[in-house]
């Protein structure tokens, strides 16, 4: 026999799930618990021809900490997986990656600069303005819809992408 205490114990972690998700829905655990599944540039014209979803691309460096910080703790969220996973495709790009990038049928190339340098796709994509992190929200035909700039948590990146979600 099941045990009132036991019975509790079960309730208590399916309202967690709720409270996670920040919605009424309950996590779909298949989701929630895989990776995300990220992406490179050079994938972008096959995930374009799945225009089922809008795209977005990481842009980031190996130096910048709140990258790191935001694949270690915003990025392993669950219910932000779950979402991220559903919604969009998303693709990971290093702004000083030296080698050649093939965007929209424009190849972009690396400028040293500096003590680093930049990729000139991370120009295009950031309308000129590098900043670390960024995140570039695109529609199915790689049209730009918004760029959200610097470190979030699950639920503000989620908030920031609510307004050009499908």
């Amino acid at each position: 026999m099941i045990s009132f205490a036991v019975i509790a114990s079960m309730a208590v972690l399916g309202l967690g799930n709720y409270i996670q998700a920040g919605t009424t829905a309950p996590i779909n655990d298949n989701l929630a618990n895989e990776d995300i599944r990220w992406h490179t540039v050079s994938e972008i014209d096959l995930l374009q021809k799945n225009q089922s979803k809008m795209i977005i691309v990481d842009v980031y460096t190996d130096w910048c900490k709140w990258c790191k910080v935001m694949d270690q703790k915003t990025f392993t969220d669950p219910a932000l997986k779950q979402y991220l996973n559903e919604k969009f495709h998303l693709v990971k790009f290093n702004a000083e990656d030296k080698s050649k990038v093939t965007f929209k049928g424009q190849e972009h190339m690396y400028v040293p600069s500096g003590r680093r340098g930049y990729n000139t796709l991370a120009v295009e994509l950031l309308q000129g303005s590098l900043s670390y992190p960024s995140f570039v929200v695109l529609d199915e035909n790689l049209k730009l819809m918004k760029v959200i700039k610097g470190y979030k948590d699950a639920v503000s990146f989620k908030e920031a992408l609510s307004t050009v979600a499908l």
